[in-house]
C-alpha cells in the first residue's frame, strides 16, 4: 500500500489520535481509500471507488436509526412508540442531533468522508479515463462533497472547510489544526459546489446509472440549502463573530439563490408532479412506492433486496401486522388535524356537537373528506390495511354508559369475552403500540409484512413537490407572492384539495407539513424558521381516543395528551449542536450554551 501509512484521516481539523485499530485498518485494501496508482488507471475501480462516496451520503433516518425512529419524533409531528430502547426526554439532549448516523459521531464520520471525497479530488486527474469523464465524475463529487457540508452546516453552523488533503508525515501535528469558517463562508461553499456540480453534470443518464446525480439534483439541493441559509439569516441571530448565524441582509442573498435554483428545475420541463392514478390518495401513496425513476423523482436512495434493504416497514407496522419490532412511530393529532378538509376548511376532527359527543356508525367516519394525502400517510382507526383493518380503541363503553379502560391487548370485554377491550391495534397504556390513536402509512408495503432488512422501498432524497414549495417560499420571502401562488396550487390540486386565491408565507408552512410529512423535513423546517422553542415549549401533544358504544356499535371519541404523557422542550441552543472536537483543536470555538 504505497504510501498510504503516513496518511491519517482526519476527523475535526486532521487529529485523531494514533492506535493499533487505525494500523489494522490501514493494513485492509478497501476501494473507499486510495492505496495504488493502477486504481486510478482502471475505470471499473474509479467507479467502485465513486459508488462508496455516494453510499457514505447520509440521507436523514428512513426509519433505521435512533431505534429506528425518524426525525418527526423530535417535532410536532410523531412521537416515538416503543417502551424500550432510546428514552424520551422532556428537554432534549444536547447531542440529539449528532448522533443520527448511528456512528455516535457525526462530525467525525462526515469529515473522514469529505477526506475521501478530497482525496478522489487529487488523485483523478493522475487517471487515465478521458477528460470529458473525468469532469462529470468531479462534477459528482463536488455534488457529494456539497451534501456532507449541508449536513454539518445543518447541525454546527460554520465548521471547518477542508477542501484538500490533510497529510501527516510525523511532524508538527499543530499545522493541522484549522479555525471554524463562519456560518455564511459554509453556506457559500455548499452553494458554490453545487454551482460545480451543475456545470458537468449530465441532465440524465442511462438506465444502469439512473440513481447517480444529475444536473438537477445539484440544482434541488442548492435550492433547498440556500432556502436554508436564507431563513437562518431572516430569523436567527449572529453569534461568535458569525461562527454562528448570518447577518440579516444576506437573506435576500440567499433566498434569490433558492429561487433561482428552483427556476432551473422548473423551467426545464423534465418533472412533474406524479399523476398516474385518477384515485387522488392511491396516487399519493404509489407516488412512494413506484420503484421507476418517475416524473417527480429527482435524486432517489435506491434499495433492492437482498443487496440492500432497510427496516422501515418492519419497524412501523401495527401490533396485529408486526412480524417481530413494529410500532416504532405515532403520528400526532396536531399533525393529522394539519389536514384540512377537501373544500379547504382546517382539519379540526369533530368529536362534539354543542357540548356532547358525536357517535359515528363506523370509527373512519370521523375522517369523511379529509385531505387525501392523509388517507395515503396515516393508518387511522378502521383503516382498511393488508386485508384487514387497523382496530383502535382505547376501550368499550358498557351498557350502563361506563367507560371500561383497556390496560393490555389480552383485555376482554366483561359483558362479552369474544371481544378484545383495546381492539388488536391499541390504544393501551403499556406495550409497543401506538401511543396517538395512528400509525404511519406512507412508504409501507400495502401487500406485505416486512422482515427485518427486507424493505426496499426507494427514498426520494430530493422530489418535484418540494422544488415546488422552494420557489413558493423563496418567492414569498422576496416579496413575489404573485409567483408562488400558482406553485401552492399545483401541489394542492394534484392532492385533490380546493385551490387558493392567495397565499402566506403561513400557507407555504403549512403546504410543507402536510405534503412533506414524515420525509425527515420538518425537523429542519423548524430549526431554520427558529420556530421550534415556540412549537415545543414544554408541549404534550395529542392522540385521538377512540370508545365504541357496546349497545350501538357505534364509535365516539375523545381528544386528549399521548399515552406518554411527556412533554418535549426544545431549547434556544438546540439550534445548533455542541462541537463534539474543541478538546482536540484548541482553534475550534464551542457553539453556544455548551
Amino acid at each position: 500500500m504505497k504510501g498510504l501509512k503516513s496518511l491519517i484521516i482526519i476527523a475535526v481539523s486532521g487529529l485523531l489520535a494514533f492506535s493499533s485499530c487505525i494500523n489494522d485498518f490501514l493494513d485492509r485494501k478497501p476501494l473507499d481509500v486510495i492505496s495504488d496508482d493502477d486504481v486510478w488507471a482502471n475505470e471499473s475501480a474509479i467507479q467502485a471507488y465513486m459508488a462508496g462516496m455516494y453510499e457514505k451520503m447520509f440521507v436523514e433516518p428512513h426509519g433505521w436509526l435512533l431505534n429506528w425512529g425518524t426525525l418527526g419524533h423530535y417535532t410536532d409531528e410523531s412521537m416515538r412508540s416503543y417502551s424500550w430502547g432510546h428514552p424520551y426526554t422532556p428537554t432534549f439532549p444536547d447531542s440529539f442531533m449528532s448522533d443520527f448516523d448511528g456512528s455516535g459521531d457525526f462530525w467525525s464520520t462526515s469529515y473522514k468522508n469529505i477526506r475521501i471525497v478530497n482525496e478522489f479530488f487529487q488523485k483523478l486527474p493522475t487517471s487515465s479515463v478521458s477528460e470529458d469523464l473525468k469532469k462529470r465524475y468531479e462534477a459528482e463529487a463536488h455534488f457529494i462533497r456539497a451534501f456532507y457540508y449541508f449536513g454539518l452546516a445543518k447541525r454546527f453552523g460554520g465548521v471547518p472547510l477542508l477542501k484538500e488533503v490533510q497529510e501527516y508525515s510525523g511532524g508538527n501535528i499543530e499545522e493541522l489544526k484549522i479555525p471554524r469558517n463562519t456560518e455564511e463562508e459554509t453556506w457559500n461553499f455548499i452553494g458554490d459546489e453545487c454551482d460545480l456540480a451543475m456545470k458537468d453534470l449530465p441532465e440524465s443518464y442511462p438506465a444502469t446509472d439512473q440513481f447517480r446525480a444529475t444536473k438537477y439534483a445539484a440544482a434541488a439541493l442548492k435550492s433547498r440549502a440556500m432556502l436554508y441559509a436564507g431563513s437562518i439569516s431572516k430569523y436567527g441571530s449572529v453569534q461568535l463573530n458569525g461562527l454562528v448565524g448570518i447577518s440579516a441582509d444576506k437573506a435576500d442573498d440567499f433566498f434569490e439563490k433558492s429561487f433561482a435554483a428552483s427556476e432551473i428545475i422548473i423551467g426545464s420541463k423534465k418533472f412533474d408532479l406524479y399523476e398516474k392514478n385518477d384515485d387522488k390518495a392511491a396516487n399519493y401513496q404509489n407516488l412512494f412506492l413506484d420503484k421507476t425513476l418517475h416524473e417527480e423523482a429527482i435524486y432517489v436512495k435506491a434499495y433492492s433486496v437482498p443487496d440492500k434493504g432497510h427496516n422501515f416497514d418492519y419497524a412501523m407496522a401495527a401490533p396485529s401486522f408486526k412480524i417481530d419490532w413494529g410500532t416504532n412511530t405515532s403520528p400526532t393529532l396536531e399533525l393529522v388535524e394539519a389536514y384540512e378538509y377537501v373544500d379547504g376548511t382546517p382539519g379540526t376532527l369533530k368529536t362534539e356537537n354543542n357540548g356532547k359527543a358525536i357517535y359515528y356508525d363506523n370509527a373512519d367516519d370521523i375522517f369523511k373528506n379529509k385531505d387525501p394525502r392523509f388517507f395515503a400517510s396515516v393508518l387511522y382507526p378502521n383503516c382498511p390495511w393488508q386485508n384487514s383493518v387497523v382496530e383502535i380503541r382505547r376501550g368499550i363503553i358498557n351498557s350502563e354508559g361506563k367507560k371500561i379502560e383497556a390496560t393490555a391487548f389480552a383485555d376482554k370485554f366483561p359483558e362479552d369475552p369474544t371481544l378484545t377491550t383495546s381492539g388488536k391495534d391499541g390504544l393501551v397504556m403499556q406495550g409497543d403500540c401506538s401511543r396517538t390513536g395512528f400509525y404511519i402509512k406512507k412508504f409501507m408495503d400495502p401487500a406485505n409484512r416486512v422482515e427485518q432488512d427486507r424493505s426496499e422501498t426507494n427514498f426520494m432524497v430530493f422530489r418535484y413537490a418540494e422544488t415546488l414549495l422552494n420557489y413558493a417560499e423563496a418567492a414569498i420571502e422576496l416579496g413575489k407572492a404573485d409567483l408562488a401562488l400558482p406553485k401552492i396550487n399545483d401541489v394542492r390540486k394534484r392532492a385533490g384539495i380546493k385551490q387558493k386565491s392567495a397565499v402566506t408565507l403561513e400557507d407555504v408552512r403549512h403546504e410543507r407539513q402536510v405534503e412533506l410529512a414524515f420525509e425527515n423535513l420538518r425537523f429542519w423546517d423548524l430549526i431554520r424558521w427558529r420556530t421550534a422553542t415556540k412549537v415545543m415549549n414544554n408541549t404534550t401533544f395529542s392522540a385521538l381516543i377512540p370508545w365504541l358504544d357496546y349497545k350501538t356499535k357505534k364509535y365516539t371519541f375523545d381528544k386528549g395528551p399521548n399515552t406518554l404523557q411527556l412533554p418535549k422542550t426544545f431549547l434556544d441552543k438546540n439550534y445548533y449542536q455542541p462541537i463534539p472536537e474543541v478538546n482536540k483543536n484548541d482553534l475550534l470555538i464551542q457553539n453556544p450554551g455548551f
